[in-house]
């Protein structure tokens, strides 16, 4: 990307950070936050063992501690974490789901926490929205990530002012790791004006939906999830609803993923009918060929850099990567820390690490293609995702970044000569 044009996105996104105001709502002054305690982080690597040691522990805490929020939700964690190996998840559906919220609520009654894990226990949707909205009465002033992404995605279907002001309180919480923000920045950025993204769950859309309405930037993005309710997708395209049997000519055919094809027949339906361009995240594309999907439903996806275009007619989509890549993406956030990262925090430190993988999966691509035709493009490119895999390659993935860092150093030192 051109310097002044950095400058530019740069700069309008900091006066508008500048210009943000604290919207969380006052708090009761009855209301106490939970002291001495922190969420306990579950390493990724656990067994069975060590998993009901975690329960036990937050079995005996609460029993000396029994008005203890964030005790109560360690526990809840620690048994959610150990059904993975019983398959016993916790519901209210379930006799040691009701026995488990009953002594939730008897141990802290109309508390903040008991009405969340209630919403989170809970299979009936209608009680899920009476819960959560009995846990929005008593926000906490200091909540964890986990309660930001729960009440966005919560807020997400209404959307309105209590979707905007809980985005920008969680972005004025700090705790939406700036790489995040960057990485959905810059998928957006490679759409074309009123494109449609869709997304496999509410959840993905969250930081896309930061970026429109706490920082007012690409707001002409039409954002789906496209396991949300029909009827409420099409509306927002503005096209007719298909006729009664469109979901089943999707054919059930077991060597490719049911749900996955229905993606594909919504994204031909929605590009048909609204003349919007239409996209999808270019990381799924991998997954699709691990299912087997058919070819003739992967022919009209175009990768475009960090996202795959819906076409039925077809284009030359390596120059719009080399566009995106050259002046629409913002990358330099790849190997500059923008914040300090607390590696304590598994979850944080994971997910950055996640979409830095994604990014360098994805450009390293265009390599081959850079080297051929445009040596000093290659050489940066190439350069700036070495310096992003030095950047990374610490974490406990250490194996994988070296693999990375074997296949485009030879790109690198190729075109060094091509280096400006």
């Amino acid at each position: 990307m051109e310097r002044s044009m950095k400058k530019k996105v740069v700069g309008a996104a900091m006066v508008v950070a500048g210009l943000l105001c604290s919207c969380g709502q006052a708090q009761p002054e009855s209301q106490k936050e939970t002291e001495g305690l922190e969420y306990e982080r579950w390493n990724v690597l656990h067994d069975s063992i060590t998993d009901l040691k975690h329960v036990q522990k937050w079995e005996d805490y609460v029993k000396k501690h029994p008005d203890n929020e964030m005790a109560w939700r360690n526990l809840y964690g620690a048994k959610q974490l150990f059904s993975h190996y019983t398959k016993n998840y916790i519901s209210m559906w379930t006799e040691e789901g009701k026995t488990f919220m009953e002594r939730i609520q008897k141990a802290i009654p109309d508390t903040y926490t008991y009405y969340l894990l209630a919403m989170e226990t809970s299979n009936e949707w209608s009680k899920r929205r009476e819960y959560g909205n009995e846990a929005l009465k008593r926000l906490p002033e200091k909540m964890l990530q986990e309660d930001y992404d729960i009440w966005c995605t919560f807020l997400y279907k209404k959307g309105g002012k209590r979707l905007k002001d809980m985005l920008t309180r969680y972005y004025e919480s700090g705790l939406m790791p700036p790489e995040i923000l960057y990485y959905h920045y810059n998928e957006m950025q490679g759409m074309e004006e009123g494109g449609i993204y869709l997304a496999s769950l509410e959840a993905d859309l969250i930081p896309k939906k930061m970026i429109q309405e706490v920082f007012g930037l690409h707001r002409d993005k039409i954002l789906l999830n496209r396991n949300g309710d029909w009827g409420i997708i099409w509306k927002q395209c503005q096209i007719p609803e298909p006729d009664a049997n469109w979901a089943e000519t999707a054919l059930r055919d077991s060597t490719y993923d049911y749900f996955e094809t229905q993606t594909f027949r919504m994204m031909d339906w929605i590009a048909e009918h609204s003349q919007h361009p239409v996209y999808y995240s270019a990381n799924q594309l991998n997954e699709y060929r691990k299912k087997k999907v058919p070819r003739e439903l992967l022919q009209n996806l175009y990768n475009e850099g960090l996202l795959m275009r819906y076409s039925p007619k077809p284009y030359d989509n390596m120059s719009v990567t080399c566009r995106n890549v050259e002046e629409r993406y913002v990358l330099d956030y790849l190997y500059l820390h923008f914040a300090p990262i607390p590696k304590a925090n598994g979850d944080y430190f994971s997910e950055v690490t996640d979409y830095a993988r994604n990014t360098i999966v994805l450009l390293q691509g265009i390599l081959p293609y850079y080297q051929k035709h445009n040596p000093q493009r290659c050489h940066w490119l190439s350069g700036l995702l070495l310096q992003t895999i030095e950047r990374w390659k610490d974490d406990d993935e250490k194996e994988y970044w070296e693999t990375c860092e074997s296949e485009i150093r030879p790109f690198y030192e190729a075109t060094a000569f091509e280096a400006p």
